[in-house]
C-alpha cells in the first residue's frame, strides 16, 4: 500500500484551486473597519489598496486626503486630493479636499476657488461648507465664517469637522472655555479622532495656561492613537512643563515607530540639551534640523549649536553651521553670539 500509487492519483493530476482576487469592495470595508478602530494608518493603506483595484474612483484619494490632515500632513493631503480632482473634476467631495488641504497649505485664493466649486455642485453639503468657515476664518473673516458654519450645522448638527472649525473659530475670537466645550462635543461623536485631543490640549497650553489639563489632553490623544505625531506633541508638552525625564521616554517612543520623525528629533535634542546630555543632543539635532528646516526657530538652532560647544571634544565647525542660523533669525540672539565668542577663545 505505501510503496504503490494508485491509479487515480496518476491518472489525475493534482489541480490548485486559484485565489480569488479581493475586490475595492471588500478593501473598501476593511479601510472602513479601520476608521472605527481610529487606525488611520491601517486605513491609508486599505484605501490604497481601494485605488490600485480600481484607480478610477476617486473616493479613497478623498478619504485619503481627510486623514492626512487628521494627521496634520497637509503635503500628502494635496498630493492625493489633486488626484481625486483629476480623476473627477465635477465631484464636489474631491474639490472640497483639495480645498482644505490648499488652505492648510497658506493657499488661500486656490482654496476658495476649489471650495466655492465644490459649493456651486453641492451648496448642501456640510463638510464643504465647515471648509468654506475654515478658509475664512484663517484669512481674518470671522463673521463669513459664522455664517457659513451657522449653515453648516443647521444641516448636520452632529458633523465633527463643523464642530471641528466652530470651536477653532471661537478660539481665534478668544472664547476659549467655549471651544473647549464645542471640542467635547466632537470628541463624543468621533472619540478617535487624536487631532482634536491635540487642538484641545493646545488651547490649554497656550491660550490658558493651563499646564496639567493640557498634558491630560495630549495622553488622551496617545490613547486614542498612538502615532509619532501624538508621541511626540506629548514629549513637547513635557518637556515645555520641565519633565525632560519623561519627555526623553515619550520623545524615544516617538521614533520607535518613525525614527526619521523631525519634530521628535529636535525635541529630543533640546530636552537631552537641558540634561546636560550634549553629546546625544547634538547627535539628535543634527538629524532632526535638516528634516525640519522650514518649522525651525532660532533656539532650536543656538541648541545644536551649544550642544556641540560644550560636548567632548568641543566641535567648533559644526557648532558655528547651527550658530549662524541662529543669527540668519535673529542676528541678536545672545546665546548663538556667545557660542560663536566660545568658539573663538581657546577651549
Amino acid at each position: 500500500m505505501y510503496e504503490t500509487r494508485p491509479g487515480w492519483l496518476v491518472e489525475r493530476p493534482l489541480i490548485v484551486t486559484p485565489t480569488p482576487t479581493r475586490s475595492a469592495v471588500s478593501f473598501l470595508a476593511e479601510a472602513q473597519a479601520e476608521l472605527l478602530r481610529g487606525n488611520y494608518a491601517g486605513a491609508i493603506a486599505a484605501y490604497e489598496q481601494v485605488a490600485a483595484v480600481d484607480p478610477q474612483n476617486p473616493e479613497p484619494y478623498v478619504v485619503k486626503a481627510r486623514l492626512f490632515l487628521v494627521e496634520g500632513n497637509a503635503q500628502a493631503a494635496q498630493a492625493v486630493a489633486a488626484k481625486a480632482v483629476e480623476l473627477a473634476p465635477a465631484d464636489p467631495n474631491a474639490l472640497a479636499a483639495l480645498a482644505r488641504a490648499e488652505d492648510w497649505l497658506g493657499n488661500y485664493e486656490d482654496a476658495m476657488r476649489y471650495a466655492l466649486d465644490a459649493y456651486e455642485l453641492q451648496p448642501d453639503n456640510p463638510e464643504t461648507l465647515a471648509i468654506i468657515a475654515e478658509i475664512y476664518t484663517d484669512v481674518g473673516n470671522l463673521e463669513r465664517a459664522e455664517e457659513y458654519l451657522g449653515k453648516a450645522l443647521s444641516l448636520d448638527p452632529e458633523n465633527v469637522l463643523a464642530l471641528r472649525n466652530r470651536a477653532y473659530l471661537l478660539e481665534r475670537q478668544g472664547q476659549y472655555q467655549e471651544a473647549i466645550a464645542v471640542l467635547e462635543q466632537a470628541l463624543a461623536l468621533a472619540p478617535q479622532r487624536a487631532d482634536l485631543y491635540l487642538q484641545k490640549a493646545q488651547i490649554y497650553r497656550l491660550r490658558l495656561a493651563d499646564y496639567p489639563n493640557a498634558i491630560a489632553a495630549y495622553r488622551s490623544a496617545v490613547d486614542a492613537n498612538r502615532t509619532p505625531q501624538t508621541l511626540t506633541a506629548l514629549g513637547e508638552g513635557l518637556y515645555i512643563t520641565g519633565d525632560h525625564l519623561v519627555a526623553i521616554r515619550t520623545l524615544n517612543s516617538a521614533l520607535d515607530l518613525d525614527p526619521d520623525y523631525a519634530p521628535a528629533l529636535v525635541y529630543l535634542g533640546m530636552a537631552l540639551y537641558l540634561r546636560r546630555n550634549y553629546e546625544d543632543a547634538a547627535a539628535a539635532l543634527d538629524r532632526g534640523l535638516p528634516l525640519w528646516e522650514k518649522q525651525a526657530r532660532e533656539e532650536h538652532y543656538y541648541t545644536a549649536g551649544l550642544a556641540h560647544v560644550y560636548k567632548e571634544p568641543r566641535e567648533c565647525e559644526a557648532a558655528q553651521v547651527w550658530l549662524k542660523k541662529a543669527l540668519e533669525k535673529n542676528p541678536e540672539s545672545g546665546p548663538a553670539l556667545a557660542g560663536i565668542k566660545l568658539c573663538d577663545s581657546k577651549p
